[in-house]
């Protein structure tokens, strides 16, 4: 029989978490393990660190919204609950988000991400092998002094006028569709450094997907020595005529390709690091064919690492290296989904806290999805992301009224209900321009800065 003090411990658990479906996946008890582990001590006040977190999940699950919001919506949940309540004033919550070490943050991403990846099993594996989707992007900020110093903003924009961006590089699990890790750098750092800085995640039997970009003899190199193997888009310097090499089948070729000088090293590598690497190094080369009208690329070149034809088909390699799309899609369901493309925090700590606030979310939705599919018996990657976040974010204030009622499991039954049959529908070769139809609004550009422009306006 469990004790007053157990059944209080567990009521507090549930009351700081807001959701036990998602506090099942990165709980208070882990969230407070890591503040210790990173020297982070707090007083038992409001906003401990799982409040926080979960004011700061608020946040991001809604695009947009401020820390005036964020605040606004657990106040709001807590005093329908008839729980205790904090001051209205959204300065307490900031000052909370800045003490948090943003490693906490960062873990919590990582964790749900390789619980997910767990989950999954030996089932959902290429050729028994996990394979992971790599690719960059970036997201723009406010201009400020501090993210100008600490990110850089692109050439093309006037002193005054743009903004700072950052880059991001995340490797996301194939069969999934979790954010593993992700790597975060100023500007002008090379994503190719910010994705090397990611191989400690790799494993032995590993395979990576990514474009052209990657496609380096550093990387492939140094995935071989991992006892990985990489499938990249063949780079546009690289020779593409398949009359050279042994043949290995139709379109298929193997090649030797020998290390470049160390004046051509990539930047950020060592000459020492430089010169650990094999001075040759055997690669297939292949090509097929897109009979698609309206598809950008006709033809394309893959280069791998994969060089048994009898295991790894070409036929299989192709259509594995489509799926390097996916990459593109996730970005776009973190960037545009959860409003990641703009961030709103003005300092650069607080900034890397959003973005990995912003994949937590994104990992967490994911596992709300995955547990739908289960459920349900649906294609996982048939579920609609958009449609999954609007679901939540409508049951999100009822689950909190109703914890630890009846009414709480029936409808979390019914939110994994609702999830699974919103199907996106089956287009494998959808094809749409990319463009937009609606005009925007006919303002001037600020081409000047702002305090210029004023003085401007009064002379």
């Amino acid at each position: 029989m469990a004790t007053i003090a157990q059944w209080r411990r567990s009521l507090k658990r549930k009351v700081s978490s807001g959701c036990d479906g998602l506090s099942d996946q990165w709980g208070p008890d882990e969230v407070e393990a890591a503040c210790r582990d990173h020297g982070y001590a707090w007083r038992r006040c409001f906003w401990t660190p799982m409040q926080t977190i979960w004011t700061f999940l608020l946040q991001v699950l809604h695009a947009g919204s401020s820390c005036r919001a964020a605040v606004a919506m657990v106040l709001s949940q807590r005093a329908v609950a008839g729980q205790p309540l904090a001051s209205e004033d959204p300065s307490g919550y900031s000052q909370a988000r800045r003490r948090l070490p943003l490693e906490v943050v960062r873990q919590g991403a990582r964790s749900v991400g390789h619980r997910l990846q767990q989950r999954l099993g030996d089932l959902h594996r290429w050729c028994g092998r996990r394979v992971w989707v790599v690719d960059g992007t970036s997201c723009s900020m406010p201009d400020t002094p501090d993210l100008q110093a600490a990110f850089g903003q692109p050439d093309g924009q006037a002193s005054g006028c743009g903004f700072p961006v950052a880059k991001i590089v995340a490797m996301f699990c194939w069969a999934s569709g979790a954010m593993v890790e992700a790597a975060v750098g100023p500007y002008r750092q090379s994503e190719l450094s910010l994705w090397r800085s990611l191989w400690d995640l790799l494993c032995p039997g590993d395979i990576v997907v990514a474009d052209r970009f990657y496609c380096t003899f550093a990387d492939l190199a140094g995935l071989v020595r991992r006892g990985c193997d990489g499938v990249f888009r063949l780079h546009q310097r690289r020779p593409k005529d398949l009359r050279l090499g042994r043949r290995l089948g139709r379109h298929d070729r193997l090649r030797t390709w020998e290390r470049p000088l160390c004046r051509n090293r990539p930047r950020g590598m060592s000459v020492w690091e430089w010169t650990r690497l094999p001075k040759t190094m055997e690669v297939r080369v292949l090509r097929f064919h897109v009979d698609i009208p309206g598809f950008r690329s006709r033809t394309i070149h893959v280069a791998t690492s994969l060089l048994d034809p009898k295991a790894y088909p070409a036929d299989r390699i192709a259509a594995l290296y489509r799926d390097r799309w996916l990459a593109e899609l996730r970005f776009r369901d973190i960037k545009i989904t959860l409003g990641m493309d703009v961030l709103r925090s003005k300092t650069a700590d607080v900034v890397r806290k959003e973005i990995h606030m912003h994949l937590l979310a994104y990992n967490l939705i994911r596992c709300l999805m995955w547990q739908a599919a289960e459920t349900h018996g649906r294609d996982l990657h048939r579920l609609s992301f958009a449609g999954s976040v609007d679901r939540l974010n409508a049951a999100l204030p009822y689950l909190w009224l109703f914890e630890g009622t009846a009414q709480t499991r029936r409808l979390y039954d019914l939110l994994l209900y609702w999830i699974a049959h919103d199907l996106t529908p089956d287009r494998p070769n959808r094809l749409e321009p990319r463009a937009v139809k609606r005009r925007p609004k006919q303002y001037d550009l600020l081409n000047k800065p702002r305090h210029q422009m004023r003085q401007a306006l009064v002379a």
